[in-house]
């Protein structure tokens, strides 16, 4: 087996053990797949050891490497330190290549402040993190698990009032620009060099990143899911420690 695009299985299976990275673009969301999970975003810490991964996936692939979050695209910069693979930020609103300038679609401003005053007052009272980024209005419900449906139903209601989209992730409902998804991210990538001509390789932990998995298959390529339940990703994985050890070892029989 010597390319993800080749398998068509419909259930989830455990990923190929070798993989020729030399045709792949590897494609990566950032929270809960390159650093764990945490209460609160800005205390995220991404390991050592991960940081070497990406450094090493860059080299391998001739820098055909994303890295496509919800986080802000500076937010995800700042996080990636010294690295400089190409980013989009946003689920999709801010795109960067590889050492270029930012990307930003065409955003409604507007609207995304209005999701975010109806939302102020119930984050407020409720001691919920409201995150107003440059494609989203990100309502955050780590620290109040037991207000997941009312934060749902919340998001859901100001999405609709001002002609958003509502995606609901890890402990996190977003109001976000309509028609931009991780999926459109990394289309957008795959038309530019050094992505263009090559097979894409998603893998993220969330639903968020079901667009992405899609849009990988589309184009014959492949999503590698983290853990989670449903998913059209062709594969899992239980962990992101498991996901990051099979990288490591398909990018070392690679290099």
């Amino acid at each position: 087996m010597d390319g993800l695009h080749r398998v068509t299985s419909p259930q989830p299976a455990p990923p190929p053990s070798v993989l020729d990275w030399t045709r792949h673009a590897l494609f990566l969301d950032f929270d809960g797949t390159l650093a764990p999970l945490v209460a609160r975003p800005e205390d995220v810490v991404m390991a050592a050891s991960t940081r070497e991964l990406i450094s090493t996936a860059m080299r391998v692939t001739d820098g055909a490497v994303a890295v496509i979050s919800g986080r802000a695209l500076d937010d995800l910069a700042g996080m990636l330190g010294p690295l400089s693979p190409a980013m989009s930020g946003s689920h999709g609103a801010e795109v960067r290549l590889t050492g270029g300038d930012a990307q930003s679609g065409s955003i409604d401003g507007g609207a995304l402040d209005g999701a975010f005053a109806d939302l102020s007052d119930m984050a407020s009272d409720a001691g919920l993190l409201l995150e107003r980024k440059p494609g989203a209005v990100a309502l955050h419900y780590r620290n109040r698990p037991e207000l997941e449906r009312a934060s749902i139903h919340a998001v859901t209601r100001a999405a609709r009032q001002h002609g958003l989209r509502a995606m609901h992730g890890n402990m996190v409902s977003e109001a976000a620009l309509a028609g931009i998804d991780k999926g459109s991210a990394l289309r957008a990538f795959m038309e530019q060099p050094p992505f263009h001509g090559r097979v894409p390789v998603m893998i993220g932990d969330d639903t968020t990143d079901e667009d992405g998995f899609a849009a990988a298959q589309e184009m014959g390529g492949a999503g590698l899911r983290i853990g989670g339940t449903e998913t059209c990703a062709r594969y899992r994985v239980a962990t992101m420690d498991a996901a990051l050890a099979w990288l490591g070892r398909t990018l070392e029989r690679a290099a």
